[in-house]
C-alpha cells in the first residue's frame, strides 16, 4: 500500500514571512525574544548539492530524491547551511511517499564555525523523530513534535538523509524538507531554580498533596487558555531526548513552546507537564490536567507528561522523584489506578500510566533504559500516593506513656509513615507496615523518649485508622486523631474549678506562621479574648488557667467556659485537662470542626459513683433552646428543656435527671451547638470526656482497646424506629478474627462487655456493623477502673 505524504503548502508560505521574524515569549525578564527562519530543500539543484550515495535525482514534482534502481540503501547529505542567526533548537517538516517494506530516516546535525571538509568540527548526528500527528497547516505532512536541542552557539546545520528498501526496485521518496531553526537563547541564562514554584492549582482537594510547579507565566509567554475540557482518563509519558544543561534548560522549553505553536500551529503545547533533570516541573499546556490534547496518537483524554533526558539514560533521580510525587496526586485527583488499566484506543487494553510507546505503536519513547523503570514508577506512584491522614496535635512523653494505634481496613497492606515534631530538632519519621485488614501499634516513649511536646502526622498509602493513647498510673485517655483541618474549633467544655488546669494545643502543620483568636465563654455570659500566633510546622499549648492580664486580674480563675478557637490558616486543635488530687484525672481531645443542631451519645451513667454532665456551647449571638432526652435500656427514661444566653456554656447535671441509670442521650438545638459528655469517678479524682455524633451510621470503627487487666465496654444506642441486628468484629493483636450479634430494640441503648466476651486480650480492635444506623462508644477502664478511664466515639466508616 502507498502512503501519500505531501509538504504543506500554506505552511511553507508562513515559514517564509516568518524568516528572521522577532516576537516576545517569556515574560520574565520582558525583553526575551524569539527569532524562528527556515532552510528549504525541495529542488533538483539543492539535492544535486549535497553528497549522494546510491540514491536518484529525478525531475518529478519539480525535484525528488529515491533509491537508484537496484539499490537497498542510499544516503543524502546536504552541503552545509549557514543560519542567519546563532540558533539552539531546530525541527523539521517535510513529505514524500513510503511503500511498505521501504524506509527513510532524516537526521540533522550542528556546529559554530564555518565547515571544513570531513567531519571534525561537527556534532553528532541527530535523529528528526516523526510526530503522532502533522502541523495544522498541512493533515498531509510529516513532522517533528519536539525540536533538537543545539549548542547555544550553532550558526551551520547539515541534514543527511537514508533510504532503506527491503524490497528489490521498490524505494521511499523525499519530494522536500523545510527545517525551521529557533533562537531562543536568555542572556545572561536564567536558572529553574530562580523562579517561583507554587501549587499546582487545578483539581479537588485530595490528601495527597499538591506539587509544586513553574507556573508557564513564570518562564514563557502568559495566554488565556480556552480548552475543549474533559476529565483524564489516563496519563501518558513522554521521554524528549534532551541533554541541556541546567543554564539552557529555559532556552530550550522556550523553543519547544514557540515550535509548536508558531512553526507547528498546534495552538498550545502538546505536554500538560515537562520535568528536567533537575527535578524542576514546568507548568506546560494551560487549561491544566482536563484540556484535551488532540496532538498524541489514541491519547485525547490523557495528561501528558514529558521528562527531558538522553534517548540513552533514564530520567534522574530528582526527575524520577517528582514524577512519582506528580503521578500520585493526579491519579488520586482524577480517581485513577495508577496500576491499573483501561481501554486503549486501538483495542485492549494499555495501562493507566502508559509510556508514549504504550498508546501508539509507532512512537519510540520512552527510550529502553526509561521504558524498563516504568512498572516501577506506577508502583512508586502508588505506595506515595497518601489515602489517609492523621493529625495530633496533643503527645507528651515526659510525663506520659502514648502509644498510636493504627488499623488498616484494606485488603491490601499499607504503609504508615508517622512524622513527630519534637520541640528541638529536626522531625522524627518512623515507618510502619499494617497488614491489610489487620492492626499495628507504635510506642512513642520509645521513638522520641522525653519529649515534653510531641505531635504527630500519620500518613498512609491505604485508608488506615488511627488512635493516640495517653496514660498516666492515675489516669487515661484515647481517641482517634483529626482526620481533617479547620480553621475554626469548638469546645463546649472547659473549666478552672477546683485547680482544673485547662490546656488549648493548637498544632499548625503550615510551612507559614499561623494567627488564631481563641474566644472563651463562660456560663454566666461573660466572654474573654486571646489573640496567638503558631509558628510553621509547631504547636502552642496555652494554659488557659495560668493566663493573667498585665494588670495581674486573671480572667479565668475560677470559671467555667467554652472554647472557639478561629486562625488564619487550617491547623489542629485538641484540648487536655488535668484535675483531681494532685492532677489525678486526665482528658484529651479533638476539638469540634462543625456545629450541630443534634448530638448524639451513646455511652453516659449515673450508676456506681459515676457523675455525668452534658456541656452545651452555644456561640451564637441569639439565644438557643435545647432539649436533652435521656434514654435507657427501655427507652427514653427523661426529657429537659433549657434556655442558653448568646455566648454561654450550659452544664445538664445527669445525675439530678436520671439517676442511678446508664443511659444514652440525644440533643437537639433550635440553633447550631456544640455539645460534649463529661464523666468523673472515684471520688472525681479521675474521668473521661467525649464529643457526640451528629446522625447514627450503620458501620463504626475502634482501633485501640484491650481486655487484658481492663474492662471494655462497647455502649450501642439504636436511636431508628425499628429493632436493630449488631455484628462485632473483633480484631485481635495477632491478627485473627471473630465475630459477635446482638440485637438492640428501637429506641433503646445496649452496652456490650467485650472484656467478658474476649478475656485476657492485649490488643483488640472492632468493627461494629448494624442493619439500621446507630451511635457507637467505647469505654475502656483499666484495672477495672482503678487507672482511671477513656471513653470515645468510634470513627464513623463509610
Amino acid at each position: 500500500m502507498i502512503r501519500q505524504v505531501a509538504l504543506r503548502i500554506g505552511l511553507l508560505i508562513a515559514l517564509a514571512a516568518m524568516v528572521a521574524a522577532t516576537y516576545p515569549v517569556a515574560a520574565r525578564p520582558s525583553n526575551l525574544a524569539a527569532q524562528v527562519s527556515s532552510w528549504r530543500l525541495s529542488s533538483v539543484r539543492d539535492w544535486q548539492a549535497g553528497a549522494i550515495t546510491g540514491l536518484l535525482v529525478t525531475n518529478n514534482a519539480g525535484g525528488e530524491l529515491r533509491l537508484d534502481a537496484e539499490a537497498v540503501e542510499g544516503s543524502f547529505i546536504s552541503a552545509p547551511f549557514e543560519t542567519v542567526f546563532a540558533t539552539n533548537a531546530a525541527g523539521a517538516v517535510w513529505r514524500g511517499e513510503l511503500i511498505e517494506g521501504t524506509d527513510l530516516r532524516l537526521e540533522l546535525r550542528a556546529r559554530a564555525t564555518p565547515p571544513a571538509s570531513g567531519d571534525e568540527g561537527w556534532g553528532p548526528w541527530q535523529p528528526l523523530v516523526v510526530a503522532d500527528e502533522p502541523p495544522a497547516a498541512d493533515p498531509d505532512a510529516l513532522t517533528t513534535a519536539v525540536p533538537l536541542a543545539l549548542p547555544e552557539d550553532t550558526r551551520y546545520l547539515q541534514l543527511r538523509a537514508t533510504f532503506t528498501s527491503q524490497i528489490p526496485r521498490a524505494s521511499a521518496v523525499l519530494n522536500d524538507v523545510t527545517v525551521s531553526y529557533l533562537a531562543t537563547q536568555i542572556t545572561p541564562p536564567i536558572f529553574a531554580a530562580g523562579l517561583p514554584q507554587r501549587p499546582i492549582m487545578f483539581g479537588q482537594p485530595v490528601l495527597t498533596p499538591r506539587p509544586l510547579q513553574i507556573a508557564r507565566a513564570d518562564w514563557a509567554e502568559p495566554a488565556a487558555a480556552r480548552p475543549d475540557r474533559r476529565d483524564p482518563q489516563g496519563v501518558v509519558i513522554h521521554q524528549l531526548p534532551v541533554d541541556a544543561s541546567p543554564a539552557a534548560t529555559l532556552a530550550y522549553l522556550r523553543a519547544l513552546l514557540v515550535y509548536q505553536t508558531k512553526v507547528l500551529d498546534w495552538g498550545d503545547l502538546i505536554y500538560h507537564y515537562i520535568i528536567d533533570s533537575e527535578g524542576n516541573l514546568f507548568e506546560g499546556r494551560l487549561g491544566g490536567p482536563t484540556s484535551l490534547v488532540r496532538r498524541v496518537a489514541g491519547s485525547a483524554a490523557d495528561v501528558q507528561i514529558a521528562l527531558l533526558s538522553p534517548a540513552d539514560q533514564p530520567p534522574t533521580p530528582a526527575a524520577q522523584a517528582r514524577l512519582v510525587a506528580l503521578l500520585a496526586w493526579l491519579t488520586q485527583t482524577y480517581n485513577l489506578a495508577p496500576n491499573g488499566q483501561q481501554p486503549a484506543a486501538s483495542g485492549g487494553l494499555r495501562p493507566t500510566i502508559a509510556g508514549h510507546y504504550e498508546v501508539y505503536a509507532a512512537a519510540p519513547d520512552p527510550y529502553p533504559a526509561f521504558r524498563a523503570l516504568l512498572p516501577a514508577l506506577r508502583a512508586q506512584a502508588d505506595s506515595s500516593t497518601v489515602r489517609a491522614r492523621w493529625y495530633f496535635a496533643e503527645g507528651n512523653t515526659a510525663g506520659y506513656s502514648q502509644r498510636l494505634s493504627l488499623n488498616n481496613p484494606a485488603s491490601r497492606p499499607a504503609t504508615a509513615r508517622i512524622t513527630f515534631f519534637p520541640p528541638a530538632g529536626q522531625p522524627v519519621v518512623r515507618d510502619v507496615q499494617v497488614p491489610g485488614g489487620g492492626r499495628a501499634d507504635l510506642n512513642a516513649n520509645e521513638v522520641v523518649p522525653g519529649a515534653n511536646a510531641l505531635p504527630a502526622i500519620v500518613e498512609a498509602n491505604e485508608p488506615i485508622l488511627a488512635e493516640r493513647s495517653m496514660a498516666l498510673v492515675s489516669d487515661i485517655d484515647s481517641g482517634p486523631g483529626i482526620d481533617r483541618l479547620s480553621r475554626v474549633w469548638y469546645f463546649a467544655e472547659g473549666s478552672t474549678t477546683e485547680q482544673t488546669q485547662t490546656y488549648v494545643i493548637i498544632f499548625n502543620p503550615q510551612p507559614s506562621d499561623t494567627r488564631a483568636q481563641i474566644t472563651y465563654m463562660q456560663r454566666d455570659g461573660t466572654v474573654f479574648e486571646q489573640e496567638v500566633q503558631i509558628g510553621a510546622r509547631n504547636r502552642l499549648v496555652v494554659a488557659v488557667h495560668d493566663i493573667t492580664l498585665p494588670d495581674g486580674i486573671r480572667p479565668l480563675a475560677d470559671a467555667s467556659f467554652g472554647i472557639r478557637v478561629i486562625a488564619s490558616q487550617p491547623v489542629a486543635v485538641e484540648r487536655t485537662m488535668r484535675f483531681g488530687p494532685g492532677g489525678s484525672g486526665l482528658h484529651t481531645g479533638r476539638g469540634i470542626d462543625t456545629l450541630s443542631r443534634r448530638w448524639l451519645f451513646a455511652e453516659g451513667t449515673t450508676e456506681g459513683g459515676f457523675r455525668t454532665q452534658l456541656l452545651v456551647l452555644n456561640p451564637n449571638n441569639q439565644p438557643a433552646n435545647v432539649e436533652a432526652i435521656f434514654r435507657g435500656p427501655q427507652g427514653v427514661a427523661a426529657t429537659r428543656r433549657y434556655a442558653i444566653p448568646p455566648r454561654a456554656q450550659l452544664a445538664i447535671d445527669a445525675n439530678e435527671v436520671v439517676p442511678d441509670l446508664g443511659f444514652a442521650t440525644e440533643v437537639v438545638a433550635d440553633r447550631p451547638v456544640a455539645v460534649e459528655r463529661a464523666m468523673r469517678f472515684a471520688g472525681g479524682a479521675v474521668g473521661t470526656i467525649g464529643v457526640g455524633a451528629h446522625v447514627p451510621v450503620y458501620r463504626w470503627a475502634f482501633i485501640d482497646g484491650r481486655t487484658s487487666d481492663a474492662a471494655y465496654y462497647l455502649c450501642l444506642s439504636n436511636v431508628s424506629p425499628l429493632s436493630a441486628i449488631v455484628t462485632v468484629e473483633a480484631i485481635f493483636g495477632d491478627g485473627t478474627k471473630t465475630e459477635l450479634s446482638v440485637r438492640i430494640p428501637a429506641g433503646a441503648r445496649y452496652t456490650l462487655a467485650m472484656h467478658e466476651a474476649f478475656p485476657n486480650e492485649t490488643a483488640v480492635a472492632a468493627i461494629v456493623r448494624s442493619n439500621q444506623p446507630i451511635v457507637a462508644e467505647r469505654s475502656i477502664f483499666p484495672g477495672g477502673g482503678a487507672r482511671g478511664g477513656s471513653t470515645t466515639l468510634g470513627i464513623p466508616l463509610p
